[in-house]
């Protein structure tokens, strides 16, 4: 026995089983695992608010441990010709207001990571501000949490780290893949994949890689 007494078991962080793979297309009622069809496809693509995908929604406020999503327009909706400043910074609140409806306050994950690209409206509109509101009530709902819940979005993805087209979320230690917007925002036929271990795929690595790459002078 040391001399300085046993030493202290330290719990691993708990992570839920992946769920299996499937694919999950954009649909006004929040997804399905098939291709929508015409009228479906009509409805989604002239709607003014397309419906995000419930799962992933589901998925990120079930997080126990991570929530990094990478995706150069996470936080600015699709441009719409003739817009005004005022509908512009609408449309960009009510982005912002969904992706909070993700975070409840109850939520259990600490370390949600947004790396995206720097736009005017979402910095004009306050939407950054909303964010940080939403972790202020995360951390104030449970005063004995293990780790202070910090919400952080970073803007350098085209600038100091211009090689993703796709965009990826990673939660706990699940690997989503999008081919529109990140959360299943777009108004065009998308899907997204879910189901793949993170760690198994290099994910967590090139997603520090890419966040840090905003360190480097």
């Amino acid at each position: 026995m040391s001399r300085f007494g046993p030493s202290l078991q330290i719990a691993t962080q708990p992570q839920r089983p992946l769920p299996d793979k499937e694919i999950l297309w954009g649909s006004q009622d929040g997804g399905c695992n098939r291709f929508p069809e015409k009228d479906a496809i009509s409805e989604r693509r002239y709607s003014d608010n397309p419906m995000p995908l419930l799962a992933f929604g589901r998925a990120v406020s079930e997080a126990l441990d991570r929530v990094w999503i990478v995706d150069e327009y996470l936080l600015m909706p699709d441009e719409k010709k003739g817009d005004s400043v005022e509908q512009v910074k609408h449309r960009v609140l009510r982005r912002i207001e969904k992706i909070v409806e993700w975070m409840q306050p109850e939520l259990v994950a600490s370390d949600i990571r947004f790396l995206t690209k720097h736009h005017a409206e979402v910095f004009e509109a306050g939407a950054l501000e909303r964010l940080q509101e939403r972790a202020q009530e995360i951390n104030a709902r449970s005063a004995r949490r293990p780790m202070k819940c910090t919400i952080e979005v970073r803007t350098h993805l085209t600038q100091k780290f211009n090689y993703i087209h796709d965009r990826f979320a990673i939660i706990d230690d699940e690997l989503w893949h999008f081919g529109g917007t990140a959360g299943g925002f777009h108004a065009s036929v998308s899907a997204a994949s879910r189901g793949w271990r993170a760690t198994d795929h290099g994910a967590i690595q090139f997603f520090e890689m890419a966040w840090n790459a905003g360190e480097q002078k």
